[in-house]
């Protein structure tokens, strides 16, 4: 098996509906492992049914809400393939879009990459016609690196990779910063991460994980309490060396404690306001 595809799902069974029929029509020679976070919309019954179906499916079933990361990594246990992709259920494929993500591993060393992302909130542009939109882009490269502009809603990377660098750091939970995480292990592992100007995917908008923006806070804090220097990370990305450089420049100046510090003492206002208000 090439590739396995990791999905998480958490309730939105209409957008779960248009995910799976985007990825079948876009898609060849995969496996699905679905890793279900205790959904109880009739998803359930919805992937049951698929299963049956299709003769390439694997699902996780969740008794409770297990995050993002978490979510992830239960399929990345399971998962066999050669290359390993992590989309969103609220999101629709373009054509050959994981034979064009191909082209960037078998070029460069690269850890991560995606498909342009385009999103009906700031592209004029909707589920019905964002192929023919993104067809009139022009890019001067079929690809770049890029940290910002890899998204996780849709990104492919391999086995290999997360052999040398780990797999999701279960610790932001349910979701947020653990993306930026991956793609900074990546960089410091001598990894490029990358952007692909010849494919896209249509994103319908965190329609899960806007539920949980109460966790951005505490998972901003501890990114930086990790990596202290991830913050001069440019739209581009920087290399290794330069990051390496940038540590040595901050050595009196320990960013990390700081962030730290400003972890605890948020979660403390937490607790005192859960408590006491």
């Amino acid at each position: 098996m090439e590739l396995s595809i990791i999905t998480l799902t958490l309730n939105n069974l209409e957008y779960t509906k248009k995910y799976i029929d985007s990825l079948y029509r876009y898609t060849k020679d995969f496996e699905l492992i679905i890793v279900d976070n205790a959904s109880t919309d009739g998803t359930i019954d919805y992937l049951e049914k698929l299963r049956l179906e299709k003769n390439n499916i694997k699902i996780i079933y969740n008794e409770e809400n297990k995050g993002f990361s978490k979510g992830n990594n239960q399929g990345i246990e399971i998962a066999e393939g050669e290359y390993i992709g992590f989309l969103n259920n609220d999101i629709l494929l373009s054509p050959e879009w994981f034979e064009k993500i191909k082209e960037v591993f078998i070029k460069e060393n690269a850890a991560f990459a995606s498909p342009r992302h385009i999103n009906p909130n700031y592209n004029l542009t909707n589920e019905h016609s964002y192929i023919e939109y993104f067809e009139h882009f022009q890019y001067d490269k079929p690809y770049e690196k890029s940290f910002d502009e890899c998204e996780f809603s849709c990104v492919i990377t391999k086995r290999e990779v997360l052999d040398k660098i780990g797999t999701f750091d279960e610790n932001y939970t349910p979701a947020f910063f653990e993306d930026n995480d991956f793609k900074y292990r990546a960089i410091l592992g001598g990894y490029g991460v990358f952007v692909v100007n010849t494919a896209c995917f249509f994103h319908f908008g965190s329609t899960t994980s806007i539920k949980y923006n109460g966790n951005f806070e505490d998972n901003r804090a501890y990114y930086y309490s990790k990596y202290p220097f991830a913050e001069y990370l440019s739209v581009t990305g920087e290399e290794k060396g330069k990051l390496k450089l940038k540590a040595r420049h901050f050595d009196n100046f320990p960013l990390n404690i700081i962030y730290k510090i400003y972890l605890y003492w948020y979660k403390f206002k937490k607790f005192i306001k859960k408590r006491f208000l």
